[in-house]
């Protein structure tokens, strides 16, 4: 049986690439089989001869002559380099967005013959378009612009779920390996003085015999391990941001929904802390801070002076480090860490007594001075101790220039230092140049007296100066223009020794040699109404703080404004800490049993975390205050 050849059919690649010929039933002129050659690539014989081939087909002759050019023309370009369409693009219409199940007219191809229209289905640049009813979506150029703004979600690389990495740490505490032998070990407390604490307070538990277990019986070796480790937390609690650990990372969505912290972290270093509670006080004794390196107390060296004459935190929170001034002129400079407190260097001044230590605002560097017309900077980044410039108040000794720089205070940008001279003038100095320059300004009342202490405004314009003949006469002065703005007085305390401010500037206090802490509001301290000459004041206490009997030295506002602690150098133990917002001292602490000593000066730290205490023993002893730690 013969085989019937099977035709083959052209594949659609062919049918692509086969070029598309157009027959007529007349005879083309030479022009347009020119233009046709031109525009096409045709060659104008072989239209010829289909052209005849059709004119005999349909019953005519057509005898047409002409050569073949040979002519590539423009077949070798691309065909949209050739054609322009001029129809508008479709409103809603996508290509991309149109179903699989629905096929668009070009893709229809017909095997038989080509359409009219022109190319066939599936031309890499064919126009393509679709009834609007057939989809809703935007033209391309629209749906750029719509994808600019719309929300994408990005997630983090670091992405982490809380309750997975719950389960990560509940796998890691788990022990590798138990020793044997704790099964075996039973120690009775009681019996031991050593761990006689580890029983007290235990209530009895019942065994699995229901018989009961109370206080001076044998404990298993389990038992006492979890004993100890309870002891120790007591003894030294975790802080606070190891309690308050998290894993590394961003948490998931899921995460911040089930929590009830806030989605934002504070930006302010204890914005989200409570309002400390009045009455108690919760602190810790740590490590002295010079216990590395003490200062040379009174008693063990003739020079010793006072023991810790002063001592300076540094103003930034990031470098807990503190300069301590001892009465053998040395300045030790401790790491405050809470545990160990390395000393990192002591500096030696055997000319210089010293009796107060300050940092500069900016903490570059630190203003030493004693009992002397001049005064010691040490520079930190360039580790060198300079001494003033000669002669810096002058040539000639007046009498209103200061034989010592003890009472000093820097203005808060650090451009300017103000010095207390005798006959309660007022030296201003430059300090824009690191303490190289001389005398810019000389303050001067007239009202006699000493100028016992400086205080700056915040914004540095103004300068308050406590003296007078009786010590209770507050000036304040336009630094500017050197002239007094307003005077006021403190009236229920007789001579001032000290005055200090909050570190917001909303309280002022005043310690008197009678013991008696005047407490102002510092809105009651500015004039009503500006005066051509100055205006007097009559300002109430906004709290007088009556505790202590003896002269003040020390007054230290915290940081947060909301404690403050005075003491006296006069006795033994006389220190107070009070609670700003009611005006009530802390009955806690300190005790009877707290000890402090000649106390000499007092300072917070400026995190708040820690409260120092020198004393003339050359100690300076270190609290941590738990409501303020990190």
């Amino acid at each position: 049986m013969a085989q019937k050849k099977r035709r083959s059919r052209p594949s659609d690649l062919e049918i692509q690439n086969r070029p598309t010929e157009i027959t007529h039933d007349w005879e083309k002129s030479e022009e347009e089989l020119e233009l046709e050659a031109s525009l096409f690539g045709a060659d104008k014989t072989k239209s010829k001869k289909k052209s005849k081939t059709k004119g005999l087909i349909a019953g005519f002759v057509l005898d047409n002559q002409g050569e073949s050019d040979g002519e590539a023309g423009l077949s070798d370009l691309e065909d949209n380099d050739l054609f322009t369409i001029d129809a508008p693009i479709a409103e809603n219409y996508d290509a991309d967005n149109l179903p699989d199940d629905q096929v668009s007219s070009e893709d229809e191809v017909d095997d038989g013959e080509s359409s009219s229209s022109g190319s066939a289905s599936g031309s890499e640049n064919e126009f393509r378009a679709a009834s609007p009813s057939s989809s809703r979506s935007s033209s391309p150029a629209q749906g750029l612009e719509d994808d600019k703004d719309r929300p994408t979600i990005v997630l983090p690389d670091d992405i982490y779920d809380v309750d997975v990495e719950q389960e990560k740490l509940k796998g890691k505490k788990k022990a590798i390996w138990t020793d044997p032998s704790d099964d075996l070990i039973s120690v009775d407390p009681s019996e031991n003085r050593r761990l006689r604490k580890l029983d007290r307070g235990k209530k009895r538990k019942l065994n699995a015999q229901g018989q009961g277990q109370g206080e001076g019986e044998a404990v298993g070796g389990r038992e006492l391990q979890e004993r100890l480790r309870e002891q120790f937390e007591r003894l030294h609690p975790p802080p606070e941001w190891a309690r308050n650990r998290t894993a590394i990372g961003t948490p998931s969505l899921s995460s911040l929904l089930t929590s009830t912290k806030s989605f934002i972290a504070p930006t302010v270093s204890g914005s989200s802390r409570s309002a400390l509670p009045q009455g108690h006080m919760d602190l810790q004794r740590m490590r002295n801070a010079n216990q590395q390196n003490p200062t040379t107390g009174k008693r063990e060296a003739a020079n010793a002076g006072g023991g810790v004459v002063d001592f300076a935190w540094h103003p930034s929170e990031r470098v807990g480090v503190m300069a301590v001034a001892g009465g053998d002129r040395r300045v030790r400079f401790f790491n405050i860490d809470g545990h160990t407190n390395p000393t990192l260097m002591t500096l030696h001044i055997p000319s210089l007594p010293l009796s107060r230590s300050t940092f500069h605002p900016s903490g570059s560097s630190l203003l030493l001075v004693g009992n002397r017309p001049y005064y010691y900077t040490y520079d930190l980044a360039a580790q060198r101790c300079l001494r003033s410039p000669k002669n810096l108040f002058g040539s000639m000794d007046t009498p209103s220039s200061p034989n010592s720089l003890h009472r000093h205070s820097f203005s808060p940008d650090g451009t300017l230092l103000a010095v207390a001279g005798r006959r309660g003038a007022i030296s201003i100095l430059d300090w824009s140049s690191g303490g190289a320059g001389g005398v810019v300004a000389e303050l001067r009342s007239g009202r006699g007296g000493t100028s016992t202490d400086l205080l700056w405004s915040p914004n540095g314009r103004e300068l308050s100066v406590l003296g007078g003949r009786d010590g209770a006469e507050i000036e304040v002065w336009d630094v500017a223009e050197r002239r007094i703005k307003s005077k006021w007085r403190d009236d229920r305390a007789l001579g001032g020794t000290i005055l200090r401010s909050s570190k917001d500037g909303k309280y002022t206090a005043i310690g008197s040699r009678t013991g008696i802490v005047n407490l102002y509001d510092s809105t009651s301290l500015i004039p009503s109404q500006p005066a051509k000459k100055y205006s007097e004041i009559q300002p109430e206490p906004y709290k007088s703080l009556e505790q202590l009997t003896m002269s003040i030295n020390c007054l230290s506002f915290h940081p947060s404004n909301e404690v403050l602690v005075t003491a006296s150098e006069g006795r033994k133990d006389l220190l107070k800490m009070y609670h700003l917002p009611s005006g009530t001292a802390f009955s806690n602490w300190p005790t009877a049993n707290t000890p402090l000593g000649r106390i000499t000066s007092t300072g917070f730290s400026p995190s708040g975390e820690y409260l120092s205490v020198g004393n003339q023993r050359g100690t300076v002893l270190l609290w941590s205050l738990r409501h303020y730690a990190l």
